[in-house]
């Protein structure tokens, strides 16, 4: 099954995690608003960043891992 996903750096370009190293913080869920209710709790309680500012923002950067698209691939190749 398909999971969505998104990472902290992609929307909050050299974030710090609690440690003062770069987030590396990865959300995952089911669907897009379980990555969305996920990651705004991650970025308003390590980050201390209103998270209605970057809704559009989580939304466009979640992806799906799992999930590939038949046909890409040239003959003849493996």
């Amino acid at each position: 099954m398909p999971v969505m996903y998104a990472r902290c750096n992609w929307m909050l370009s050299l974030a710090l995690d609690q440690n003062g190293q770069p987030c590396r913080y990865m959300s995952k869920a089911d669907t897009k608003d379980g990555v969305l209710t996920d990651m705004s709790t991650h970025i308003q309680s390590v980050h201390n960043v209103d998270p209605a500012d970057l809704l559009n923002n989580i939304r466009a950067v979640t992806k799906t891992q799992g999930v590939k698209t038949l046909g890409t691939r040239t003959p003849g190749t493996e």
